[in-house]
């Protein structure tokens, strides 16, 4: 008698698996709500070299209409105006999250559960947690884009400096905690081209039927801590919250999300980087459209390998990708003006610990 059986070494299984697991680590990354494929995302995602070959891809960025406003009986022609084009090239590599267990029949028999099954799911927590990191690591770099328009260190802009570790020695612990006033500065820095050339986009989200134009905020936990406890702006916005009206409020909830002060939408998370300076220093990120980018040429695929009679196994998550921090590069076409960031303004506070 003829029978067909799918066993679990078959293409289809591994096809599901990959897929199971993409969206599986994809949902709990941290940065998820800000991602998605729209140029309206803070993050852009890419899956263009996962239908085509090639080891990068060019973001295209354009300024604004420069001239080409004709009134009454002025001639269009001859007063055409311009733009520009400006690209941020993305470079895609290997990135493989990579295990293996020896003796499987004894290491099996020592547990109650199951090993190579565990083994998967620690695939799965270690590509959340490296994505997580390299988005940040990216959205964190000062080498590039830095211009005084999308820094701030502490509550005041005068304590800016063109050299990022001078500047960080002016961060203390009495004036340059957290505040409500801070990001008030970093939002005006985002749509006000003061000491930048051009604005920051804010994302667009869609709300019922129609769409809300917001930024991102995200700040260390210490920080965070700083504008929940002393801030009285802070404070005194959450207290005449209705009961129940917002149950987002940081007086109800631990969630990451703390709330959103005039118009921007204010997260927490303990992986914001900190910095080392006269005091530790947090380095907190408010975002709008296409601060960075995410690059796929090859979704999580996972793989597997037998040795030695299946006594061994090595199993990986292998991704091609690239991430980078998204930076509008001005000065190869006017060198008078420089590369700057193209959606993110740096926010240092104290982040001194308890």
């Amino acid at each position: 008698m003829a029978y067909t059986e799918i066993l679990t070494t078959y293409d289809v299984t591994a096809e599901q698996w990959d897929t199971q697991i993409m969206e599986e680590y994809l949902g709990q990354v941290f940065w998820r709500f800000n991602m998605g494929p729209s140029d309206d995302a803070c993050i852009q995602t890419k899956m263009d070299l996962t239908k085509k070959p090639g080891d990068a891809i060019t973001i295209n960025l354009r300024s604004k209409l420069q001239g080409g406003h004709v009134t009454g009986r002025n001639r269009g022609i001859g007063n055409e105006g311009k733009i520009d084009a400006y690209g941020q090239r993305i470079t895609i590599d290997n990135d493989r999250q990579v295990i293996k267990f020896y003796d499987i029949p004894m290491s099996q028999q020592r547990v109650s559960w199951s090993l190579l099954q565990s083994g998967r799911s620690a695939l799965v927590d270690a590509a959340k947690f490296q994505l997580e990191d390299d988005i940040t690591t990216a959205m964190a770099d000062t080498a590039a884009g830095r211009v005084r328009g999308r820094y701030l260190y502490g509550a005041v802009d005068s304590n800016w400096n063109a050299t990022h570790a001078t500047a960080l020695t002016n961060v203390d612990n009495t004036a340059d905690q957290l505040t409500t006033g801070m990001i008030d500065i970093g939002k005006r820095k985002a749509v006000l081209t003061v000491n930048a050339t051009a604005k920051i986009r804010p994302m667009k989200v869609m709300v019922g039927q129609a769409y809300q134009e917001w930024f991102t905020f995200v700040g260390h936990t210490y920080c965070v801590r700083d504008m929940i406890l002393n801030d009285a702006a802070w404070r005194n916005a959450q207290l005449n919250i209705p009961p129940g009206s917002n149950g987002d409020s940081v007086i109800y909830t631990g969630s990451s999300f703390k709330g959103s002060w005039n118009g921007v939408l204010v997260y927490e998370w303990d992986r914001v980087p900190l910095v080392s300076s006269t005091i530790q220093v947090g380095h907190n990120l408010l975002m709008g459209a296409q601060a960075g980018a995410v690059c796929w040429g090859q979704m999580s695929k996972f793989g597997e390998e037998f040795n030695d009679i299946g006594h061994e196994v090595s199993y990986e998550l292998h991704e091609i990708r690239g991430i980078k921090k998204v930076v509008y590069g001005r000065n190869a076409i006017d060198s008078s003006i420089s590369d700057e960031d193209n959606g993110v303004v740096h926010i240092f506070g104290a982040a001194v610990a308890d």
